[in-house]
Formats: C-alpha cells, structure tokens, sequence
C-alpha cells in the first residue's frame, strides 16, 4: 500500500484515496451522537572509515536507558518518551522503525495497518508487514476491520509474534479500508464500534494475562457535523481502552487543512484517566512541548515529518526534558543517516521472511535463510523492495539537505543498495574533508 509524496498530507498517517476523495457512503445511518464542531538501544552500526562523525544526532545527549519525568504507561506497558511514531502505511517497514529508534527519543513504534482476515489466512504480504525484532521494542501492531471480522483472534496471533501493544484503527479514510467497514467507517456506529473493542480487549486480556494494552487511533469524526470522539473515547475507556490516540481532522478532510488541536483537547476532557495521544501537523522540536500544554494530552504521535526528518524525535525528546532547542544536523550527518538507513534495509528488509513467526532473520550477502521457526526469505523480491524504498525516500530526505539535486538523481538511479552506498560514501568523504555545508532544516 506504498504512496507517493503528492499523496501525504501534512503529518499524515495514513494513504490518501488515489483521486483525492474522501470515501463516500451515500444514505448510511448516523449511529454516533455528534459532539459539535470546534474550529532504545541498539547503537548505530560503524559507517566506515569515510564517515568521520557520529551517525547519531547528538553525540553530547547523555546515554540514558531510562526517561525520569517523560515516560508514560500505557496500561502496564511503559514508554521510555511520550512520543511515537505514527504507523505511516507503506512507510513505516522494520528498517525505518529501527533507524527512528537508533537515532533516539521515540517511545513507541508500530507496524503498518494489518488485515485481520489477511493476518490469519497466512498473507506472506501482511506477515512481512508484521516482522518485528529485538531492537524493534516495544512494537505496536495495528489491526484493522469490522464486527465480522477475527480481529480478536489476530490480535492473540500479533501478541504471540512480538506485539507489545494491540491498536485499532478506527480512523483511516481510504477506500480499501473503509469500504470493509474499517477504519474510519468505525466512527459511524459508536455502539457497534465498542462493542467490537470490548471483544477485543477481553480476547487479548485473556491470551496475554493483562499484559498486553489494547488501544485505538481515531479521528474527530466523520465531518464537523459528527464530531464523536469524545463520546467515543469515553465509551472506549468505560469498557477498558488503555490508551486514544486522535489525528485532529475529520474522515472528509482526508489530510487537507489544518489539525484542530481545540477539538482533540475535548477529547482529553472527556476521559477520566487514560492518556491520549494527539496526532496532527507537529513538524519541529517545540510543538509536541506546546500542544501538551495547550491541550493536556499525556504523549504525542509524529507522521510525515518523520519521514524527512527522522531525528525529530531526538530534538523533540530534549526540548521535552527542558534542554532547550538542539541545533539540526550536519548535512554530513544527515548523509549518514541516509547510509545507516540503507543498511537497515539490507539488514531487515531484503531477507523478507515467508511464513513462520514473522520476525526478521536472514543475511545481507545474498544467502537464502531459514530461521527457527520455518521461515524462508526471498532476497531477490527484498532487495528490489529496498532499492524501490531508497528511490522514494531520498526525496523526502533532500527536503532538509538543500541544493542536492546530484546526489539524489544518483541514489534514484541506482541500480542496487550498493551503488547507493558508494554514492553516499563519496558525498560523506567530500563534505567531510570540505566541513559540512549549513543544512536546510
């Protein structure tokens, strides 16, 4: 379900319709009761001999395993940051997740949206989507369907394939989605809606012994007429939701606009304890510290600026911790993200895992790998997978690095991750030995 850049809107999370509609379901009954409208620790891998500074953003952070005065839990699970990335479809894949987390400050991360009905009938696509690792901790995994859908079922099969949280999504807008009656179409029926997440809940309560939080991402509503979330989340939290993450735009907006941070405050003030989570235009280190002020929201979920600019979460963290604003970083160092990037790919996404558990376990030389529990990766469908990533990433990566034009034709024409990297090694040693040009953030 990959996208282009022409297709993500301002921090969005989730695919845009092809033509740019919202779904629509002309004559369907309104069953919610509108609200009103209110206007970790795996360290960066050595890059080489020519890659003279620190892959990570700031080498002067202190080294902390723990995060006093930021952490929040989610149910029983706690979250070192109150910030996590949002499960951008056709974005978020295991490489991407590792290197937001290499860099530092995210809190939570989650898989790309997983198909109930796909998850149990052994969908190698889904099961890809769903790989997950040590270094991937804790992993969220977010389902998605209706009532007559298992997806309490797939969410017993995601806990016992690494999942450390089970989201719902009940706010995705896109025609492949909502007309199965998922994702946003879940807004329209809040009765229905939570009745479904009680299933749910009670299945993964049972299957993980309490361990596991189930929670769900909505938006605001369907339009400003049908603003339910706040009804909704409170039904969510009476029937055992531990956590409500809310992108601030309604279904027919798709990503168009502006976030309304006002309306996800209502929904704050409508629960009794759980945190919420707000989603919706957060671009720079300060805005997270201000729209938890402005609205009370305990963390904060970061879409498509971290595409761009993975390492937000790192600034992020320590305008959080009162450390003041972080400078951005060198476009050498920007270029080692780029490269660290690339070897995640080949570390995790070329050896694509068929079958089995659904964790990530092969070798980047090109061998066939089995793992213990039965899995085969095809590395030639991985490594073209990797390449046609890499070729729709470096855009959003030149977005910060200014006049770069050269280097991104190069990498988009690249044949292969290794001419990639021979790319970037040569840019690494020129800008290394010149000092680093002043970086458009």
């Amino acid at each position: 379900m990959g996208v282009s850049e022409h297709d993500l809107g301002d921090d969005r999370d989730e695919v845009s319709p092809a033509d740019g509609t919202p779904t629509s379901f002309p004559g369907y009954r309104w069953k919610c009761a509108p609200q009103g409208h209110i206007s970790t620790d795996n360290p960066a891998r050595t890059l080489g001999e020519h890659a003279r500074e620190p892959a990570v953003p700031h080498p002067d952070r202190p080294n902390r395993p723990d995060s006093p005065g930021i952490s929040i839990n989610i149910g029983h699970l706690r979250l070192d940051t109150p910030l996590l990335l949002a499960p951008i479809a056709g974005h978020c894949d295991l490489a991407f997740r590792i290197l937001c987390r290499e860099l530092g400050g995210v809190g939570l991360a989650s898989t790309d949206l997983l198909n109930s009905n796909a998850i149990l009938r052994g969908s190698t696509r889904t099961h890809e989507l769903a790989a997950t690792c040590e270094a991937d901790s804790p992993c969220g995994m977010q389902l998605y369907g209706c009532g007559d859908d298992p997806l309490p079922e797939a969410a017993c099969w995601a806990i016992d394939h690494g999942a450390k949280l089970i989201d719902i999504n009940m706010g995705c807008p896109v025609d492949k989605v909502a007309k199965k009656n998922g994702g946003s179409l879940l807004l329209r029926d809040c009765a229905a809606t939570t009745s479904l997440t009680e299933r749910i809940i009670r299945a993964v309560e049972r299957h993980s012994g309490g361990r596991v939080p189930v929670t769900a991402k909505v938006r605001l509503g369907w339009d400003p007429d049908h603003m339910v979330a706040p009804d909704l989340a409170r039904r969510l939290e009476d029937i055992g939701i531990q956590a409500v993450t809310v992108h601030g735009r309604y279904t027919t907006q798709l990503f168009r606009g502006v976030a309304d941070w006002g309306a996800i405050a209502q929904v704050v003030a409508a629960v009794q304890s759980i945190p919420v989570i707000g989603n919706g235009d957060i671009s720079e280190p300060g805005h997270a510290a201000t729209r938890m002020q402005e609205t009370g929201c305990r963390g904060i979920m970061i879409g498509r600026a971290a595409l761009r600019t993975p390492w937000l979460f790192a600034r992020t963290e320590r305008v959080l911790r009162g450390e003041g604003s972080p400078p951005d970083l060198s476009l050498t160092q920007k270029f080692q993200v780029v490269l660290r990037h690339i070897d995640l790919l080949e570390e995790h996404v070329v050896p694509v895992v068929r079958g089995g558990r659904g964790h990530a376990d092969g070798h980047a030389d090109g061998r066939s790998q089995v793992d213990g529990h039965g899995c085969t990766a095809d590395l030639g469908r991985g490594q073209r997978h990797a390449v046609e990533q890499m070729h729709k990433r470096i855009s959003w990566y030149g977005h910060t690095m200014g006049h770069v034009k050269p280097l991104k034709e190069a990498i988009r024409t690249a044949p292969d991750l290794a001419a990639m990297r021979e790319v970037l090694l040569e840019w690494i040693e020129r800008h290394s030995a010149a000092g680093s040009l002043s970086p458009r953030g």
